[in-house]
């Protein structure tokens, strides 16, 4: 019992700590119906025959990898044995499954038509007691009215027919060790097949990105003509004067952040200072924020967000140093343009100044 708890406890760990991506398909929850056949491997004379089964499941993808479900399932034995006694018997199951995605782990930026999807669970059986029955007798098998555990594996096809709704086909098989009194091997394969839908609901409702506000520039001042003044004896040519060395009137600085972070690093912030010094030497001058994150992880919603708060990091670190609000302009381009060719250069906030 201890390892089906610590089992339980790593499945609820791994859905808290999970890096989540939010999409418009995860994470929900979902119910399920399936009907089937199951089988039984114990030596006895009744494990060639198929029976029926049926189960109704009730879920949560807590990611596009991850999920949980609790299945109730149950299934009605009747077999005839060679010496023509017959054995019945009526068996649920309530199994604890852990459900993990491949095709979305192969494929994560991607909606996927078909997922494939490996199943891992601790079920808990309990059988009716069994009979045996012929001409002239009826026994019943000690023990069988306990609950039992057990391990379960099995595979999913999922097969997205619209966003509320799937059909699947599961197959997979139970190791059991039962604790009727009866003098044959109680480990027991339980194999098993169904096909069933899945209805799925309670998706997360993605905040709609705010429109990006690009400030326009102020008109330049329109200023009148001097009025034509008749040229007069004209002086003797002055030597022209030297150029005078200035300043820069542009600058460009990019500021790179880590993987998922909006967080200004320490090695950047003599990055910032530059800015700033530079517009204080250029009061007329602006500034240009474009914010940008690598396209090989994420989504096109989470990299636009990310690269927005980005974007308004950098302009907070500005402005706290006393460049006026005013004189900063931001974009945000998200995923949507790749500045540099080496990816992970690609989390950026690219500061640009022109007076």
């Amino acid at each position: 019992m201890k390892y089906r708890i610590l089992l339980s406890l790593v499945a609820i760990l791994f859905a808290i700590n999970v890096s989540a991506q939010e999409t418009k398909e995860y994470p929900h929850a979902f119910i399920g119906l399936q009907g089937g056949v199951m089988k039984a491997y114990n030596g006895q004379g009744i494990d060639r025959k198929w029976n029926p089964m049926a189960a109704v499941s009730l879920g949560y993808n807590f990611t596009s990898v991850f999920g949980m479900r609790l299945q109730a399932n149950g299934s009605m034995w009747d077999a005839e044995l060679a010496n023509g006694s017959n054995w019945k018997s009526k068996i649920g199951n309530i199994d604890l499954d852990m459900m993990f995605n491949l095709s979305n782990v192969f494929f994560p930026h991607q909606k996927n038509a078909v997922n494939l999807i490996a199943i891992a669970g601790v079920p808990f059986e309990l059988a009716v007691p069994h009979a045996w029955v012929n001409n002239y007798a009826r026994t019943a098998c000690t023990g069988s009215d306990r609950w039992n555990t057990a391990w379960k594996v099995g595979g999913m096809l999922d097969f997205n027919l619209s966003k509320h709704w799937g059909f699947n086909i599961e197959a997979g098989t139970n190791y059991i060790r039962q604790k009727n009194d009866v003098n044959i091997d109680n480990n027991k394969w339980w194999p098993y097949a169904m096909a069933g839908l899945t209805f799925k609901f309670g998706h997360k409702k993605i905040k709609k990105e705010e429109p990006v506000i690009i400030e326009e520039d102020e008109p330049e001042p329109v200023v009148e003509k001097e009025p034509v003044v008749e040229p007069g004896p004209q002086p003797e040519p002055q030597p022209e004067p030297q150029p005078v060395l200035t300043k820069p009137m542009k600058i460009t600085q990019n500021i790179f952040f880590d993987l998922a972070k909006s967080d200004i690093k320490a090695d950047q912030n003599g990055k910032i200072d530059e800015i700033v010094k530079w517009t204080n030497e250029h009061p007329k001058a602006s500034i240009l924020l474009t914010g940008y994150a690598d396209k090989q992880t994420g989504t096109p919603e989470v990299n636009k967000r990310i690269a927005k708060e980005r974007t308004n990091a950098v302009k907070k670190a500005l402005t706290d140093k006393g460049v006026a609000a005013n004189r900063i302009k931001i974009d945000v381009k998200g995923d949507t343009e790749q500045p540099f060719a080496n990816n992970d250069d690609n989390r950026v906030v690219i500061a640009f100044g022109e007076e």
